[in-house]
């Protein structure tokens, strides 16, 4: 089996490293001649200068139904077509391909092409810092002109309550947390939960009460 990788620029020298050093059998096809040359002094690789829509040079590479191919080009219609080239004259099984306009995600998939969408996979890892923004945001609206305030503070290294359980803090009066942002995740707070570095804690307090709650939370 080998795993074909048809255009892109530097995504695919890396993507190429790592299946190389997994044992895989890789080959590139690149229209551009100064990628190639790169390819070539550090991979250890099959290498083809070409345009990987023409069937003249796909039809170097010996394509078989097992292989992968993977297409990394910058348009959705150029992977398209080449999807659909390598599926009917060469009888592959696995086309992964780049998606660059998420719209045209109903037509790969009515082929059978498994697609990668960049704006999906970008929105993925911004939700989660999104949603805590939302939340305060919500909380500040439903709480403003009532004598509360919605604080985000980010414990550091050094705080005197990381790796404390919550229900070990002596958390002043008429102080709420409401919530957790820790890496990707959103933490519902327990007693039970032990607070970390870098987690942002959303909490709800009384106006007076800002300035002790501050301290607490970022001594």
């Amino acid at each position: 089996m080998k795993i074909i990788i048809i255009g892109g620029e530097r995504v695919p020298y890396f993507l190429a490293k790592r299946l190389i050093a997994q044992g895989y059998d890789v080959y590139f096809v690149n229209k551009d001649q100064d990628s190639c040359e790169e390819y070539s002094k550090t991979l250890n690789a099959t290498i083809v200068n070409g345009d990987g829509t023409s069937k003249k040079v796909l039809d170097q590479l010996g394509i078989e139904p097992n292989d992968i191919v993977v297409l990394l080009m910058k348009r959705d219609r150029k992977n398209f077509f080449i999807a659909r080239l390598v599926q009917e004259y060469y009888g592959v099984k696995n086309v992964v391909t780049l998606l660059n306009n998420s719209e045209n995600l109903d037509l790969f998939e009515r082929f059978g092409i498994r697609t990668l969408g960049v704006t999906d996979l970008i929105m993925r890892n911004l939700e989660p810092l999104l949603f805590g923004s939302q939340l305060t945001r919500d909380l500040e609206e439903k709480t403003f002109s009532k004598g509360v305030v919605v604080l985000e503070i980010t414990l550091t290294w050094d705080s005197s309550i990381v790796h404390k359980k919550i229900k070990e803090l002596s958390v002043p009066e008429d102080v709420v947390i409401v919530g957790i942002m820790r890496g990707d995740s959103f933490l519902i707070p327990r007693g039970e939960t032990t607070l970390e570095p870098g987690d942002e804690i959303i909490l709800v307090c009384r106006e007076e009460k800002r300035m002790e709650v501050l301290s607490f939370f970022s001594s």
